[in-house]
């Protein structure tokens, strides 16, 4: 898989996982000290969101959740806390969405 056949949301995923628990010890030493370990996390936090927000707005009309009638306050708890990949894997289990919404 390259770059531009990747999933977007599978790349925020990604991006975020890696600004939260990537260390990140060499950037200091690599960029003489311009750019910190901190800037770095919130430039792919950023880049993370940005990507998620596009993969949603691509996704227009898919099931969306948080606005749904027919699932509990308790439910769209649990969805709202879980990456957008993981709430399609858990919405198709259950048959809220479609073959075609998933991607």
């Amino acid at each position: 898989m390259n770059l531009k056949n990747m999933p977007k949301d599978i790349a925020a995923e990604i991006l975020g996982y890696l600004a939260e628990n990537e260390e990140f010890e060499s950037i200091e030493k690599l960029a003489g000290g311009d750019v910190s370990i901190a800037e770095v996390r919130a430039l792919l936090r950023e880049i993370s969101g940005l990507l998620a927000a596009e993969a949603a707005s691509e996704n227009k009309n898919a099931f969306n959740a948080k606005n749904s009638r027919d699932l509990s306050k308790i439910s769209k708890d649990i969805i709202s806390s879980l990456s957008p990949r993981e709430e399609r894997q858990l919405l198709s289990t259950f048959g809220l969405i479609d073959k075609q919404t998933k991607k």
